[in-house]
């Protein structure tokens, strides 16, 4: 019961909802001043301090918080009953995406170029890593394919390349993929990749995190390894204080990947996990009740990145195909013109344009530049050729343009004795981006280009290609 004045105890009140309970949050002191004005100006008397801090303390703590800070710090201060429960391994994976708390350099001049982003997916019901991908592009579609990729396929191979000691046999296909909101998680490519290997897709509720604890704790656990290591950025600026990231950052994206690969396969699956009592390894290899499972296998594993690849409907003209301003030509096309068949589907890699990829009847067939004395270009270099030709004010941009403008940047860059920081890390892009992890096999059929007027009269099977 109140013994405030009626007056009185309206101002409190309004000045608790329309002041406390708002964004910016202002402090208790803040509070009792405004209240101190308005009952000044109301001829009234102000309550004490510890009157305002009792009415405070009543308030709703998940109300509060919402009103004056947001959603995210509501949810923090949500009772969260029972938990997510999966037993099978493969069952089901999460993903997600984060910056690493580490500064990398590049591998010519070791100077600094940034932090790279870590994807990771982690097996609900065992805790195991199956799969990861290190990048210096921002998180898309790309990288998740490439981190399913990495997870659903043998690793042996890789760790001996690396010189990793360890054993990594996860792999195998999940039956659902559990994700946030992202757009990389809404893009029809994920859509469309995950159906086509039999994989549920579920999205977390929008704004709840908690749906997600399993790969957002192991990501923070990643980030923690990482505070180690020379050039890390810690996890904020307070817990940084004077420690300078950039001059101590001795890692490039090679030693980083090998790194975490290391950590992964021959320490965090092989300790024991502090909510399972197992090695995320053993409760990995062992299904509910000690019985034997076999994961599934993907059909075409040699193509299975390309899934994940963006995809744009293109149409097949006399000439091939057009995208982003490229040609591209392989004989089969006019087989497809011929036959009538113009629209269709075609998946590419933004890290490296010089092929896109188009799926028949037995996967994904390559078509590659045009002019196939054209150098390889990521997207990002495209766009940038095309900036630049737009600012000094061409009124044609064609192939030839965009490709004389990306290899004068890059004369440019070459030509400076000491290169940025920007332009570091557009040299180590291109480094990275001109590998392509997968390049599915060419038609044996021979290159030959029809002349721009010639008519292409080419035999076709039609029952051969009505599936396409």
């Amino acid at each position: 019961m109140s013994r405030l004045p009626n007056a009185v105890e309206e101002i409190v009140s309004s000045a608790i909802e329309s002041f406390y309970l708002a964004q910016p949050a202002c402090s208790l002191s803040d509070l009792h001043r405004e209240i101190i004005m308005r009952c000044s100006k109301a001829g009234e008397p102000a309550p004490a301090r510890t009157t305002i801090a009792r009415r405070v303390a009543r308030l709703s703590r998940r109300r509060a918080a919402r009103r004056r800070l947001g959603a995210g710090a509501a949810e923090a201060l949500t009772v969260r009953p029972g938990q997510y429960t999966i037993d099978q391994p493969n069952a089901v994976w999460q993903i997600d995406h984060s910056p690493m708390d580490v500064i990398v350099v590049d591998s010519k001049n070791r100077q600094p170029i940034g932090r790279p982003c870590l994807t990771l997916v982690i097996d609900v019901a065992s805790r195991l890593i199956p799969g990861l991908h290190v990048s210096l592009e921002a998180p898309s579609v790309v990288s998740v394919g490439l981190a399913l990729r990495h997870a659903i396929l043998p690793k042996t191979e890789a760790l001996n390349e690396r010189g990793i000691t360890g054993d990594w046999p996860a792999g195998g296909l999940p039956d659902a993929l559990h994700s946030d909101n992202g757009s990389d998680f809404r893009s029809e490519a994920f859509a469309r990749a995950c159906a086509n290997l039999g994989i549920e897709t579920i999205r977390r509720p929008v704004r709840r995190p908690r749906y997600g604890g399993h790969i957002e704790r192991l990501i923070g656990t990643a980030q923690t390894a990482l505070h180690l290591l020379p050039g890390t950025t810690f996890s904020n600026p307070k817990r940084r204080g004077e420690y300078n990231s950039d001059k101590t950052a001795a890692l490039t994206m090679d030693e980083l990947e090998t790194w975490v690969w290391r950590y992964v396969a021959c320490d965090y699956n092989r300790r024991i996990h502090s909510t399972t009592g197992r090695p995320p390894l053993v409760a990995w290899l062992e299904a509910p009740g000690g019985k034997a499972w076999t994961p599934r296998k993907p059909a075409n594993p040699d193509q299975l990145a390309i899934e994940y690849l963006p995809a744009v409907l293109r149409l097949i003209g006399r000439q091939g195909i057009t995208l982003h301003g490229i040609s591209y030509y392989e004989p089969f096309l006019a087989t497809l013109f011929d036959g009538g068949e113009r629209r269709v589907l075609i998946h590419y890699d933004p890290r490296d344009m010089s092929r896109v990829f188009l799926r028949g009847e037995e996967g994904f067939q390559t078509i590659r530049y045009r002019n196939l004395a054209n150098p390889p270009l990521a997207l990002w270099e495209i766009r940038a050729a095309r900036r630049a030709l737009v600012a000094e004010g061409r009124a044609s941009i064609d192939e030839a343009a965009l490709i004389a403008a990306r290899q004068a940047n890059a004369e440019l860059v070459a030509q400076g004795q000491r290169m940025t920081r920007r332009e570091r890390l557009n040299a180590e892009r291109r480094i990275r981006g001109q590998s392509p992890a997968t390049d599915p096999g060419q038609t044996a059929v021979p290159r030959v280009l029809p002349a721009v007027d010639e008519p292409i009269s080419i035999a076709v099977d039609v029952g051969a290609i009505e599936q396409w």
